[in-house]
């Protein structure tokens, strides 16, 4: 395998499309921080980014590598979100290659942290934090992928953790009503893991891998999938109610009415065309964040 090849198979391996979602979340703390009248630092906008974004890698990578046997089982159910990017699977790249990524991506996220205790100490515990959970999400020995505890540990650090760093490196305070922005996202977030967790359904029972649809089973699952929806616009209504900033994002009632319709068909009539339930997912994750991000602007 040619230099190129290998070149084209790490960028497969890394799958950039995950790393949009990071900045989208630590932008909502960057809009949330401009919103407030504090005037945006670049630098300590570039250093929050660097840190997400390795502490993202560092998650994938991990995923990668602690996940193969079941990605490679899963292989004919693969979808752009779910599987795993199928480079190690297939034989493409070696599992080492992640590993080695995973653990460099770690370091350089230290590296970050050490830097930020500098400049904002809060958003270092926050950064030390998430790189546990994110490093502990497939590493032994928690492997929290397969405990239970997995799905929503990764939406408090996208949903939540995210938009602090950002907010926080910004303003040099905690704002509770980041929190407040945040429930619903992290709620949307753990949605959309759940349906992830469909399509390798089979793969995880087999290899006994203990994920939240496999302990509860799919129906069961499903119903959780919608009962987080179902809270998640529930307090979306509530918010809009006193506040203006949360009016556009009953944008996203259609498509998270669609995403409930989905899941639930599924559920009583089969598991087919997982590819679209999943991309749907990630769809009304990104787009309740932007809507979000929208009101926030117009104010």
């Amino acid at each position: 395998m040619n230099t190129f090849t290998k070149l084209r198979a790490f960028v497969k391996l890394t799958r950039p499309i995950f790393l949009l979602g990071g900045a989208l979340l630590h932008g909502l703390g960057i809009v949330i921080t401009a919103s407030q009248g504090v005037p945006i630092h670049v630098g300590y906008l570039l250093l929050g980014q660097w840190l997400v974004m390795a502490i993202q890698l560092t998650a994938h990578y991990s995923n990668e590598y602690y996940d193969v046997e079941v990605d490679r089982l899963a292989a004919r159910q693969r979808t752009l979100f779910s599987g795993g990017s199928g480079v190690l699977a297939s034989g493409e790249l070696s599992p080492q290659t992640a590993l080695v990524a995973a653990r460099l991506c770690a370091l350089n996220a230290l590296v970050i942290i050490a830097i930020t205790l500098t400049v904002e100490p809060v958003v270092g515990v926050i950064g030390m934090v998430a790189l546990l959970g994110s490093w502990f999400y497939s590493s032994p020995p928690l492997s929290l992928m397969g405990s239970g505890w997995g799905e929503l540990t990764t939406s408090l650090i996208v949903a939540l953790l995210a938009p602090l760093t950002g907010f926080i490196l910004q303003a040099s305070r905690f704002d509770p009503g980041i929190v407040v922005v945040c429930l619903p996202l992290v709620l949307i977030h753990w949605a959309m893991m759940i349906t992830f967790e469909f399509p390798d359904f089979e793969a995880d029972r087999a290899m006994g891998k203990k994920t939240l649809a496999v302990r509860l089973g799919r129906e069961r699952a499903a119903w959780l999938h919608n009962a987080l929806l179902i809270f998640a616009f529930t307090l979306i209504t509530s918010l809009a109610l006193y506040w203006q900033a949360a009016r556009f994002v009953w944008l996203a009632l259609p498509l998270g009415a669609w995403q409930f319709a989905g899941v639930l068909w599924r559920a009583r009539r089969g598991w087919s065309r997982l590819q679209l339930l999943t991309f749907g997912a990630v769809a009304l994750f990104a787009l309740t964040t932007v809507l979000w991000m929208m009101g926030i602007v117009i104010g």
